[in-house]
């Protein structure tokens, strides 16, 4: 058999046309090229494919992460009821923990809140949004340090918070932006009239007003005081102060009736109309040492899409 093969394969090479020089022919005719140049639909051919799989190989990590990515913030437990017309108390606050209480809230405060916006930064809804109330108690499941109103833990409340708006009241929401009047709130000419608390943040630290000329705070910074004055002056407040201690301050004034009450405002004490004092603008300069300035810049605002009424539990 070795040597029968051996014979055919010589009369393969060196006899006439051989089987395999046949076929090398017919291959040949039929375009078949074995050039060791590759034509330029196959080169194009190659490049999109290897061209696909980097891709593919880039965006890999991103879909990976995606498919992987974390669930928004949420309470673990979560109570919506209709307020309590006999309780005069409004307001939602921040409670030890990452808990949070609502008392005759309105959607429109609670919307206020969980972004951290004021009454005039949210536009659109019914005609309900501001006058429907809700009282809700929410806790998380684990404690959350809620150390002033720019701490981490107070924006993953917020967070949480718009979570519970989302699935409660089917809130969807879309933001945009405006150019609007605004305030800088910055040191008067000679300089601040605070008294600093050297103990800093702590589980006394309370910032809060009745909407009719006094602010009382204990143990906040003082950009605990821009968004209040957001609320009473219908602007946006910038903290430009430039202070970072913690300090306790009581600031009052002869309100003006067209200033605009904020979420938290409560009935509190109410001062006589008449009884005449100073406008914000001057106690702020006189009491505190500070000045708004106005100035212009863009603003955002929130613009409801959708909203329901929700079911109470």
């Amino acid at each position: 058999m070795r040597t029968e093969s051996r014979e055919l394969l010589a009369v393969g090479i060196f006899g006439g046309k051989s089987r395999v020089g046949y076929r090398i022919e017919m291959l040949l005719r039929r375009s078949r090229t074995f050039s060791p140049r590759a034509s330029a639909t196959g080169v194009a051919a190659s490049a999109v494919v290897l061209s696909g799989l980097l891709l593919a190989g880039a965006l890999a990590p991103r879909w990976i992460a995606f498919a992987q990515q974390a669930p928004e913030p949420a309470f673990e437990a979560a109570s919506v009821k209709p307020g309590d017309p006999s309780n005069a108390s409004r307001g939602v606050g921040f409670l030890p923990g990452g808990r949070i209480r609502a008392s005759n809230a309105t959607l429109k405060m609670l919307i206020m809140t969980a972004w951290n916006v004021r009454d005039f930064q949210v536009s659109g809804g019914p005609s309900w949004l501001d006058s429907e109330r809700y009282s809700i108690e929410a806790e998380p499941g684990r404690p959350i340090s809620v150390e002033g109103p720019n701490s981490s833990g107070a924006a993953e409340v917020r967070q949480m918070l718009q979570s519970l708006l989302a699935v409660r009241f089917q809130l969807s929401i879309h933001r945009d932006t405006k150019e609007m009047p605004m305030y800088a709130l910055v040191l008067a000419k000679n300089g601040a009239k605070l008294k600093e608390n050297p103990l800093g943040l702590g589980p006394e630290s309370s910032a809060g007003g009745n909407g009719r000329g006094q602010f009382n705070a204990r143990q906040v910074p003082i950009a605990a005081l821009a968004p209040f004055l957001s609320n009473q002056l219908g602007r946006v407040v910038v903290d430009r102060t430039a202070l970072k201690g913690v300090y306790d301050f009581k600031l009052e004034w002869s309100p003006d009736p067209e200033q605009t009450r904020g979420p938290s405002d409560g009935p509190g004490p109410q001062r006589p109309s008449d009884v005449p004092g100073p406008s914000i603008f001057t106690a702020l300069q006189e009491q505190l040492g500070l000045k708004l300035e106005p100035i212009r810049g863009p603003v955002e605002t929130l613009v409801i899409d959708h909203v329901e009424k929700p079911d109470a539990n």
